[in-house]
């Protein structure tokens, strides 16, 4: 049993290590660079999404950057992220909320790859960043848009009906 658990770990590490693809590296790097900023390390991520991930998301992958300046005009993270991706990949929402102490953005890519869809996630807050990158199957996909509010927040937006007398 103790070498299954030290299997588990070194698989865990080695996928996270190896594994980030050249799309996410660059926008990671492509922010630092840009900004100033390093994105934080969390501990036990890969470890945590062999266990908790959810059903048909695949190749998972987070940064997130404390600290973060976001820029005052949004087209320059739409540049630099924009430059950090490969051919194939499109924009598929681009979301600015505007406030000077609380303005959001957020940048939604895709890329169809056979029966998958790979999604990249930039999403910029005040004092932090996030980049996520994840797969989805084709399954989770259907699900997601058969019933999009089911599977946001878990419940069924279908209401037994009520007779009034």
């Amino acid at each position: 049993m103790k070498s299954l658990r030290v299997f588990v770990l070194v698989l865990s590490a080695s996928t996270f290590a190896l594994g980030a693809d050249p799309e996410f590296k660059g926008i990671v790097h492509s922010i630092e660079h840009t900004y100033g900023v390093h994105h934080t390390h969390i501990p036990f991520l890969g470890l945590a999404m062999f266990f908790a991930r959810p059903a048909g998301v695949h190749g998972f992958q987070l940064a997130v950057f404390e600290g973060f300046q976001p820029p005052t005009d949004s087209s320059d993270i739409r540049r630099v992220v924009e430059n950090s991706l490969g051919p194939g990949w499109y924009p598929f929402v681009r979301v600015q909320s505007k406030g000077k102490h609380d303005g959001e953005t957020t940048l939604i890519y895709t890329y169809p790859c056979g029966n998958k869809l790979r999604m990249m996630i930039v999403n910029l807050e005040p004092s932090e960043a996030v980049v996520l990158k994840m797969e989805l199957s084709e399954h989770a996909i259907e699900k997601w848009l058969k019933e999009p509010g089911e599977q946001a927040d878990g419940h069924t937006s279908h209401h037994p009906r009520v007779e009034e007398d």
